[in-house]
């Protein structure tokens, strides 16, 4: 071979390293970056679950009156929509598109209580009703 080829493909060789090695970078930045996606949806959808909760709570409290609170929620979590919905005793935050949810059992803290309705995001706020011992989500 001539000193001209061996410089060739020493080139070659280089470029082909620094290509496999951008695409290993990039391939481990993707991955990272999907799993710090996958946890702050999570986080989020935790979050609006317990602000939602909170309010149903501190709702539960006044046990002789009939009351409401308005609540304002976000509109997409992670740039997805989401359905809050009681399902007996237990409330649920699922978004729609990869289906995270997180739960909220209310049956030991808010027993005598019967939870209904639901609501889904894209309206920007909720209305949680007591009625009675009926605490309605709207």
């Amino acid at each position: 071979m001539a000193k001209a080829q061996i410089m060739i493909f020493e080139q070659v060789l280089l470029f082909l390293i620094s290509v496999a090695i951008f695409i290993s970078c990039f391939s481990l930045f993707s991955l990272y970056q999907n799993h710090f996606s996958f946890i702050a949806l999570n986080d989020q959808v935790k979050a609006v679950r317990d602000v939602i909760s909170s309010q149903v709570l501190e709702l539960a409290r006044f046990e002789e009156m009939n009351i409401s609170t308005r609540l304002r929620v976000p509109k997409k979590i992670s740039g997805e929509r989401y359905r809050m919905e009681f399902t007996g005793p237990n409330l649920t935050i699922i978004t729609e598109e990869t289906r995270t949810s997180a739960s909220a059992d209310f049956s030991r803290i808010a027993s005598g209580y019967i939870f209904s309705g639901n609501s889904i995001s894209s309206k920007g706020e909720i209305i949680i009703y007591k009625r009675g011992n009926n605490i309605i989500l709207g």
